[in-house]
């Protein structure tokens, strides 16, 4: 195969596009600074060493007629003997998708693929080595901050529980739904640049990125093992039981202005260059605000999800808990999982929780409000679980219309009036009916 050490790529009437190779690498001989990528010329070099014709042309008498006696495009090849071929592009043939080309002083001419000239055509930027993102996993995200001009949110994983919380750029904070959390971050796992733009750096004003908003993801990467190739089957064996260890990383994105087509310049806090990210992405990402993740459901808390449930209500404490036990099935060495509910240390048969319960977790709450003040809650209803976490829940009689519900984290919300009288008397009737 030909070895090729330079391509001159000169169009009519523009400046001409070089690549020199020395000793394994490509060299753009116009910008040797431009972040070059290899596989995008070694692209080039193979497209043009390796052209197969869709017929050759004989007997011309007008090589005009093909574009070929002022040819709009010239490519120069020189191998590593220092030989020179020159090829020339003229027209197109648009009905078999071809393109004209000759050899030297039109020694040769032959109709080839049009695709080979398509390939041709690009602009410096075009040819630069785009920088790949870190492809973070969604479980693997502990935190996001986005800062701006008026201020910093964060949003970020419990100690406990896995539940998330997004504190404003107030200041306040509110709890979010996880699943909601998750469809978020879906962002962070396939984030990619679109175009290069520069790795001129020395005016970010011009591209908004002197004062940019930021976006910082706090996540944990599994560490790579070293090479074990020499150990034994037993080493592997416990080498794969063992827990993987995580490090801490940090990835930071700089987003500055919006561009012509309106996508964003970015930069990262690891790489100099500039490039424009998706306008759908940027802004996807910046606009995180709690209405959009806060789940509708005022508790969103499944029965086997907790361990512990205090209701305080008509100056009376009731505490719910749950206790699983393995017991032998009959006739049978094999245990199944038993799971028993009681009541203030009295058991209470799940029939006579369920439809309380069902009432309590398909509440959704109409409006969210805040700096709002309740004189006395009708039922204050308190989540726990045995890794700490505790999510405490008021209720006050509002107006003719709602109850104004207060959770834990200091967010307020407006429940519907009839529903929560639903809810209310069904735990009435669970409590007579537990009396009995």
């Amino acid at each position: 195969m030909l070895e090729v050490t330079k391509i001159i790529i000169k169009y009519f009437a523009s400046e001409s596009d070089t690549f020199v190779k020395e000793e394994d690498t490509w060299k753009y001989a116009e910008d040797e600074n431009l972040p070059l990528n290899q596989a995008i010329v070694s692209n080039i070099v193979s497209g043009l060493t390796s052209v197969k014709a869709q017929r050759e042309l004989v007997d011309i008498e007008d090589f005009a007629d093909y574009g070929l006696s002022e040819p709009k495009l010239k490519v120069t090849i020189t191998d590593k003997n220092n030989e020179q071929t020159v090829l020339n592009f003229g027209d197109d043939n648009e009905a078999v998708s071809g393109t004209y080309i000759s050899i030297g002083n039109n020694e040769k001419t032959y109709l080839v693929n049009s695709s080979l000239k398509t390939e041709l055509q690009f602009e410096k930027n075009d040819l630069a080595q785009i920088e790949e993102l870190p492809q973070i996993a969604v479980g693997n995200i502990k935190k996001i901050e986005i800062s701006s001009e008026i201020g910093t949110k964060t949003l970020q994983e419990g100690e406990v529980g896995g539940l998330w919380t997004l504190y404003k750029e107030d200041g306040s904070q509110v709890s979010v739904d996880t699943s909601k959390v998750n469809d978020y971050m879906n962002y962070f796992s396939s984030l990619s640049l679109m175009n290069f733009i520069s790795y001129d750096t020395s005016d970010l004003s011009a591209y908004g990125l002197d004062h940019p908003k930021k976006i910082t993801v706090f996540y944990e990467e599994e560490q790579e093992s070293e090479d074990t190739s020499e150990e034994t089957e037993g080493e592997e064996q416990a080498e794969e039981d063992e827990e993987p260890v995580m490090i801490q990383k940090e990835f930071a994105l700089f987003v500055g202005d919006a561009d012509e087509t309106g996508n964003y310049y970015v930069k990262t806090a690891d790489e100099s260059y500039i490039y424009t990210m998706a306008a759908a992405t940027v802004e996807e990402i910046m606009n995180l605000s709690s209405e959009e993740l806060i789940s509708s459901l005022v508790t969103d808390y499944s029965l086997a999800d907790v361990d512990k449930i205090t209701i305080e209500r008509n100056g009376e404490t009731y505490v719910l808990t749950r206790q699983e036990a393995e017991v032998e099935k009959e006739d049978s060495e094999e245990t199944t999982t038993e799971v028993k509910y009681y009541l203030n240390d009295k058991e209470i048969q799940y029939e006579d929780i369920s439809n309380f319960y069902s009432k309590v977790s398909a509440l959704e709450w109409q409006n969210m409000t805040e700096g709002q003040n309740g004189e006395k809650a009708e039922i204050t209803i308190t989540f726990e679980k045995e890794d700490g976490m505790q999510d405490k829940v008021d209720y006050y009689p509002y107006d003719e219309n709602f109850y104004l519900v207060t959770k834990a984290d200091g967010s307020q919300m407006f429940v519907n009036k009839m529903k929560v009288r639903e809810m209310l008397e069904a735990f009435d009737e669970m409590i007579e009916n537990w009396n009995k």
